[in-house]
């Protein structure tokens, strides 16, 4: 057998996980409208409660505020083991869509995939407390026997696998097109409102459709988990390759889903061969394989891109809102000041914890900007970040400061343009698919290239210099120095204000339509494509800003910090913070790990359980809160002087006039006159109609 052909065959059992996992995204999407970035995490937590109950006997119930760990005796067989670990997945499914999924319905489609973010990071710690950070390996279910091919070893469990996956799409596939509850469902996707009129409940649909979908990943976890083993963070890795195999099949036909997710795997197998012959560049060596599922992401999104079904198009949501208040002088004085205080204290803990809340605060503007102000949902800043810490080193060594900075920030600006091409077909969404995709190509493939890094993974950068005073982060035996600190002060505060001025500005109305209705948009004489293009840059630049006061304050640093995971908390922070908002975003700085809440309020504390706070407030202000933090007190200050101008003065005159029946109306002396017709109107666009008395 060629060799090609062995390696490409025996990539087929992580394939067939990848069109599983597929597979549960597509259900998951026509039966509730949610993009499910979590399908890994949800399938990763009755795996582990499997391996666990294979290896000790013990059940482990990932769940907060109950003893997590029951002996259950001696190690229990597969099939037991397995259906008690189902059941735990079934449970856990079910309380996350009362939870979390029943209450985003009506919400902004990016709402509803930030929340499975927010669970993702939740069930990541949760399993870290539960289980711990270890990779747990028991024995596969499926039969385990080595057979020869071509003369080499082939286990063929990789092929039970295969089939298995294949009977469970066949299932999909019957009931979703000759069953009663396939045919309902397919009825609510197309025309929700139709489905309820016809008595049909969408949101016992959608609670069906994802237990259904949760159930299936799990089984495919446990029984594929046999072939690496399972961890807290390598199933939610696997989301990548899955929403690649769903995107290429139109997020509709499994059959695709299937076939993609098993020629990834294939994929993916060669490239591992190719990397372990060397029969690519030095620089490929860290993992050329993550550029499988990446290329095919992007061929997904620019073939079908706009043939892609949008459940979104046919209920349209409004965006999440963007409080543009003025900004308050006060307030900017007292931020301003508090943070002097900070970097002046003779604690150096505080010191450096207030130099990292100045480098995220920069970053989550970044997030802002394109997320908040664009529309298009980035989970590749912290990538284009760490891209440009890297690109600093290298330039540090032959151009040196102050053009190896500049270097690298317009390096970084110009990857970060080209990232956003495909946004001019896509966005929301699917753009942050192939933003997460992109994040781990960048933490797989470049942060981990020796070629990249450096000699020995690290890189290295020097201490700026400008007419002899050192700005670095080291003076003398002080460390972190205040000097370098109150320069990343002012550097925060320059992006801060360009980011006002352009919120402010035409540049920042241009932004808003887009975000709003890009045909409006177009309709009006803006230019969509230019405007998104911009609006990509500007962000990226903001984000190589930050990089570069990462390289500083690191010195010597890996790709530790940089991972698509660390990018999931970014986005945590910003939209807990307040999306759009540079008071958002310097909330979600201070509450970021290491930052000024972690260590001055909680004392350091672990950093699992600042990750599950984290995730937990997600999810809550997904729900709740969407305005965020920043924005919720913002909005309530508006809705106060709102409700206070409205309010007649005490003693106001009352008089009277009729209406065209005959009845009195009101009128009140001495009140601000109403300015808009007595009866609110009702919307009459079909991209965003008013179904709150069609909700079940």
């Amino acid at each position: 057998m060629n060799t090609w052909a062995f390696y490409a065959l025996l990539g087929v059992g992580t394939g067939a996980m990848y069109a599983a996992f597929a597979m549960s995204v597509i259900i998951t999407y026509r039966g509730s409208g949610v993009v499910n970035f979590a399908v890994g995490a949800m399938a990763m937590i009755p795996s582990m409660v499997f391996a666990e109950l294979r290896r000790t006997g013990d059940l482990v119930l990932p769940f907060v505020l109950i003893p997590r760990r029951f002996s259950l005796g001696d190690p229990l067989d597969p099939v037991p083991a397995a259906a008690i670990a189902l059941l735990v997945g079934t449970i856990l499914s079910v309380i996350i869509y009362i939870l979390v999924i029943r209450a985003l319905r009506g919400s902004p489609p990016v709402t509803a995939l930030v929340a499975t973010v927010g669970l993702t990071l939740v069930l990541q710690a949760l399993a870290v407390k539960g289980f711990g950070n270890v990779t747990l390996r028991v024995g596969s279910i499926l039969p385990q026997q080595v057979v020869q091919l071509g003369g080499r070893p082939f286990p063929v469990d990789r092929l039970w696998l295969l089939l298995f996956v294949c009977v469970i799409a066949g299932g999909v596939m019957f009931v979703y097109r000759g069953t009663r509850f396939g045919i309902a469902t397919r009825a609510s996707f197309l025309n929700e409102k139709g489905a309820i009129l016809l008595g049909l409940n969408p949101t016992r649909l959608g609670l069906y459709n994802w237990v259904f979908a949760s159930a299936l990943a799990g089984a495919i976890g446990i029984v594929g988990s046999s072939l690496g083993g399972v961890s807290p963070f390598n199933f939610s890795l696997f989301v990548v390759p899955a929403l690649a195999a769903a995107l290429a099949a139109r997020l509709k036909s499994i059959p695709v889903a299937v076939a993609v997710g098993v020629a990834i795997g294939s994929f993916e197998a060669i490239a591992v061969h190719i990397v372990a012959q060397r029969q690519v560049p030095r620089f490929f060596l860290g993992g050329i394989s993550t550029l499988v599922p990446f290329v095919a992401i992007v061929i997904a999104l620019l073939v079908v891109g706009k043939r892609l079904p949008n459940r979104a198009a046919i209920l349209e949501r409004a965006q999440v809102p963007v409080v543009l208040g003025r900004a308050n002088p006060v307030v900017w004085t007292v931020t301003f000041g508090l943070a002097v205080l900070a970097l002046a204290s003779n604690d150096p803990t505080v010191r450096f914890a207030a130099m990292q809340t100045l480098f995220v605060v920069t970053l989550l503007m970044s997030i802002g900007l394109l997320t908040g102000l664009v529309g298009q949902v980035s989970l590749a800043q912290l990538s284009l970040a760490g891209f440009s810490a890297f690109m600093l080193s290298r330039f540090d060594t032959t151009m040196g400061f102050p053009l190896a900075p500049i270097a690298a920030v317009a390096t970084t600006v110009i990857v970060g343009t080209l990232v956003s091409i495909p946004a001019l077909r896509v966005r929301g969404v699917q753009f942050a698919i192939l933003t997460f995709s992109l994040a781990v190509v960048f933490d797989d493939l470049l942060f981990r290239s020796p070629t990249f890094v450096g000699r020995g993974g690290i890189a290295e950068v020097e201490p700026p210099i400008i007419g002899g005073l050192k700005l670095g982060i080291f003076d003398g035996g002080q460390f972190p120095a205040k000097r370098f600190g109150f320069l990343m002060l002012l550097i925060t505060l320059c992006c801060a204000l360009i980011l006002l001025g352009v919120r402010r500005g035409a540049l920042g109305r241009r932004f808003l339509a887009v975000r709003a209705n890009e045909r409006a948009a177009a309709a009006a004489g803006i230019d969509v494509a230019r405007t998104k293009i911009l609006g990509a840059s500007l962000a990226a630049f903001i984000a190589a800003v930050a990089g570069l006061m990462f390289g500083y304050k690191a010195t010597t640093f890996n790709g530790g910090g940089l991972s698509a995971q660390d990018g999931l908390q970014l986005l945590a922070l910003a939209y807990l913070g307040g999306i759009g908002s540079i008071a958002g975003s310097v909330v979600g700085g201070v509450l970021a790990p290491s930052g000024l809440f972690a260590v001055v309020i909680l004392g350091g504390g672990s950093s699992i359980d600042q990750f599950l706070i984290t995730g937990l407030g997600l999810v809550l202000v997904a729900v709740k809160f969407p305005q965020g933090i920043a924005g919720s007190w913002q909005m309530l200050r508006r809705r106060m002087a709102d409700s206070a101008a409205a309010d007649p003065p005490f003693g106001a005159d009352i008089d009277m006039e009729l209406l065209s029946d005959g009845s009195p109306l009101p009128t009140v002396t001495g009140a601000p006159a109403p300015t808009g017709p007595l009866i609110p109107p009702q919307d009459a666009s079909p991209e965003s109609p008013d179904d709150t008395l069609w909700r079940p």
